[in-house]
C-alpha cells in the first residue's frame, strides 16, 4: 500500500510549490487540498460510492497526508458519505478533526454541488436543510449549488445557524483572501 506519511511529504511539498512562503507573491496561487477524507477508499473503486473507515485507520492511513498540508490556503471537503454520514455533514471530520485538532487555519468548501447532494444522499430533506448541516458541520463555502446564498441569512434569524458560525466561515475565507494579496 500507499505510505501515507510519503504522501503528507509529498502534498506538503505541493502546498509549499504553489504558495511558496508568501503566497500572495507574483505567480503564487492558494493551493486546495482535496478530497477530505477517505474519498480513494470508495467501495468498489466508485466515485461517489460510500466509505466505511475505521477510527483507528483514518487516523493511520487517511488523516496524516491531510494533516500534512493544514497550512494550506483551502481543502474540498469530500463528497461521499464516510461511516453512513456525508463528509459534507460531518462535524467530527470537519471541525472536531481538522480545524480544531489538526488547527487548519484555512477554509473548506464543498466538492461540487455536494451541499445540494446531502438531500439526494437522504440526510436532508431540502436545500434549507442541506446548508444548515453543512455550515453547522465546518463546510466555509458552498460550490455550485447556491443553498448558502438562498438560505443562510433565514436560517440564521430561524436560530439554526449561530452568527458565529457565520463570521468564523466569513472569516476564514476573507483571511486566506488577505493571505493572497488580493486586497491590495
Amino acid at each position: 500500500g500507499e505510505d501515507p506519511f510519503l504522501a503528507g511529504r509529498m502534498g506538503a511539498a505541493a502546498v509549499k510549490g504553489f504558495q511558496g512562503s508568501d503566497p500572495a507573491q507574483q505567480g503564487r496561487i492558494a493551493a486546495c487540498c482535496k478530497h477530505y477524507v477517505g474519498y480513494g477508499a470508495a467501495e468498489g473503486g466508485r466515485d461517489y460510492e460510500s466509505v466505511e473507515i475505521s477510527e483507528n485507520t483514518l487516523r493511520n492511513t487517511y488523516l496524516p497526508p491531510f494533516k500534512s498540508c493544514v497550512d494550506a490556503g483551502a481543502l474540498m471537503s469530500a463528497f461521499h458519505e464516510n461511516n453512513g454520514t456525508p463528509v459534507t455533514a460531518n462535524h467530527h471530520l470537519l471541525t472536531d478533526i481538522l480545524k480544531n485538532e489538526f488547527g487548519f487555519s484555512g477554509f473548506i468548501i464543498s466538492d461540487w454541488d455536494a451541499v445540494a447532494q446531502l438531500v439526494h444522499q437522504r440526510v436532508a430533506k431540502d436545500g434549507k436543510d442541506a446548508a444548515a448541516l453543512a455550515i453547522n458541520a465546518g463546510v466555509d463555502m458552498d460550490m455550485l449549488s447556491l443553498c448558502y446564498i438562498k438560505n443562510l441569512e433565514q436560517l440564521v434569524a430561524e436560530g439554526r445557524v449561530s452568527e458565529s458560525v457565520i463570521d468564523n466561515a466569513v472569516l476564514r475565507i476573507l483571511t486566506v483572501k488577505f493571505r493572497l494579496g488580493l486586497f491590495e
